[in-house]
């Protein structure tokens, strides 16, 4: 569908509307299950009154997709995927079908708890499930290629008109590289543009007059590579596709604070001038497309589209009929994983934090690497590689940035919870070893580098973070002393594209007080989506990864606490800035940071969005 080079001079024409939500992460509620308080930004909850309004506005025909990643991502969803009975239906999937969802598509995490899992979840969906590269070779099929739905547009004569509407669904291929959490000789994942070539002209052979791809994929780079995890610009440029919604990457979009492209324009919300939205995650918006049809005689024609973000609204003392009904799918399991979660499993004497997470080596970091390297050490202990140094890599998932002001670690002076242990590591991944050179922990290290800005000699307060960076991708590697060099260019961009081979930001790596050659050989603790080449880095070849846990990294975490019972030992320095003369740089985090100052790191002062400014000297 496109729009008409000449219309005629009088065409009857109606509104469709699509409605989108997307990486709810099994935020239902508007509860932050991490911090252990209400949070009134996100949750599904805080968008139900507004979808509601959106789909009863008189003359307007609607539909409400969800595009992936919804089962998974907080102690709740662990708790129901623990405690579910055979038969039982899962909460969020009541909660969409009591918001009356018209279709969903699957994402990544969706797969974490299992095939059996997922398949029984998916069951008891009222609406359909639809994805175009996602197939299964052991039993029924998770998802229908595409689905069609028949409606009537009221068009602005007076008249009801029939449309028919297309759906299909995509899901990043790397689905398939968890091979913690699925097997791949029973699902197949395909790429994304090979997928869209063949299954949407199926659907306008079936007589679709508008196509909506429900894309489990960021926007990403414009160029399309095989197997490509943020695929959405490509997936723009095929044929035949009207509408996108987008997922994923926890982005915005439409979002005006970034530049447009000639690709994306990120004003208006459209790549290669179609309609596309991303609701951000968790429940923090809803995506909304609105489409001005055009009816010409023989078929329709979009003659406008307005693409718009609605942020979740806060409760009410008199809250809705609905909202109360979407409480009450999860009020037994909300309490229960309250109270499991509530329970301390260690004592730590010092504050633990992440607040300045990418800006210096810090505790809740640490204590994760401490718990995956000790179980590596003891898996590989009597086998030919125990005698191999192991390191640990890992990143921060609390780190502010666009999670918002709450989504710091924070555990003063006393008990550590089962909370906190869930809030430094929130995921189900499983913990895994990989065999790695110095060359190889380099470019790891360059890869991770790209989070930051190049800074300009002499110049004080730069922008120290690149935006389009997000810290769970700044790797550090617990075990090795290093430098990041700011005043050289980045090796890779922020989707891990290499772009300047000659480039390197990391130096005086040092193992043991000794500099690492590139023949080195290291073990290297870390979690199966960054061994599977998640977040832009490189996948690591199945015979490097030497041992995968049949446990999740958290269940280490936990089990290291417990051992350890009193956490007194700080951070330790083991990497920092090298230093360049006249230099500073600037950026954001809480405002309670301020009580958590060490090294270079000062306060400057209070911004607008809520954050508070800190600097750091070179």
């Amino acid at each position: 569908m496109t729009g008409p080079d000449h219309p005629p001079s009088y065409a009857p024409s109606g509104r469709v509307r699509i409605i989108e939500t997307t990486d709810l992460h099994m935020q239902l509620l508007d509860y932050d299950y991490f911090a252990d308080r209400p949070d009134t930004s996100v949750g599904l909850i805080g968008l139900a009154d507004q979808i509601a309004a959106l789909r009863g506005e008189e003359g307007v025909t609607t539909l409400l997709c969800d595009n992936g990643d919804l089962i998974q991502g907080n102690p709740l969803a662990d708790h129901i995927a623990a405690h579910l009975k055979d038969g039982d239906i899962h909460p969020m999937i009541a909660a969409l079908n009591l918001l009356r969802y018209d279709a969903m598509t699957l994402g990544n995490h969706e797969f974490d708890y299992g095939l059996d899992f997922l398949r029984a979840t998916l069951s008891k969906a009222d609406f359909p499930i639809v994805s175009a590269n996602v197939s299964c070779s052991n039993g029924a099929e998770l998802a229908a290629p595409f689905v069609m739905m028949d409606r009537e547009i009221a068009c602005d004569d007076g008249e009801l008109r029939p449309i028919r509407i297309g759906i299909t669904g995509f899901g990043p291929p790397q689905i398939t590289d968890r091979a913690d959490c699925v097997s791949t000789k029973d699902v197949h994942v395909n790429d994304i543009l090979e997928a869209a070539r063949d299954v949407i002209p199926r659907m306008h052979a079936a007589g679709a007059d508008l196509t909506i791809a429900l894309c489990h994929s960021g926007i990403g780079a414009s160029q399309h590579l095989p197997r490509m995890e943020n695929a959405a610009l490509p997936l723009a440029m095929v044929e035949g596709i009207d509408v996108l919604l987008l997922g994923h990457t926890h982005d915005a979009f439409p979002d005006a604070a970034i530049q447009s492209t000639a690709q994306a324009d990120y004003v208006c919300g459209a790549l290669h001038g179609k309609p596309a939205v991303m609701g951000t995650f968790c429940g923090k918006s809803l995506g909304v497309i609105d489409l001005d049809l055009m009816w010409n005689g023989m078929g329709w024609a979009i003659s406008g589209q307005t693409v718009s973000l609605k942020p979740a609204r806060p409760s009410r003392d008199d809250e809705s009929p609905l909202r109360n009904a979407l409480r009450a799918l999860v009020a037994e399991p909300h309490a229960e994983t309250l109270a499991k979660m509530r329970a301390p499993i260690a004592e730590t004497s010092i504050p633990v934090t992440s607040y300045f997470a990418t800006v210096q080596p810090e505790l809740s970091q640490q204590l994760l690497a401490r718990a995956m390297q000790q179980e590596i050490r003891a898996a590989l202990k009597d086998t030919a590689l125990g005698a191999l140094p192991v390191l640990a890599a890992k990143s921060s998932f609390r780190f502010g940035g666009r999670s918002g002001l709450g989504h710091f670690i924070d555990i003063p002076p006393g008990p550590i919870t089962l909370r906190d242990a869930a809030a430094i590591f929130p995921f189900a991944d499983k913990l895994c070893g990989v065999r790695r050179t110095g060359l190889q922990l380099r470019l790891w290290l360059e890869r991770s580098a790209a989070h930051y800005n190049k800074l300009r000699s002499g110049t004080a307060d730069q922008p120290l973070v690149n935006p389009q960076s997000a810290a769970y991708n700044c790797d550090t590697v617990f075990g090795l002393s290093y430098q990041i060099d700011l005043a050289q260019a980045s090796r890779y961009n922020t989707l891990g594209v290499q772009r300047d081979p000659k480039a390197a930001r990391i130096r005086d790596m040092t193992f043991d007080g000794r500099l690492v050659s590139d023949d080195d050989t290291f073990i290297v603790a870390t979690n199966s989506f960054r061994a599977n080449g998640g977040g832009g880095f490189p996948p690591i070849a199945p015979e490097d990864i030497v041992f995968t846990s049949p446990h999740m990294v958290r269940e280490h975490l936990i089990d290291y606490l417990r051992e350890t019972g009193i956490v007194n030992d700080p951070a330790h320095a083991t990497w920092s800035f090298a230093p360049i003369p006249g230099v500073s740089a600037t950026f954001a985090s809480a405002p309670q940071a301020r009580h958590h100052l060490t090294g270079p790191v000062e306060h400057v002062g209070p911004r607008p969005d809520g954050f508070d400014t800190y600097r750091i000297h070179f």
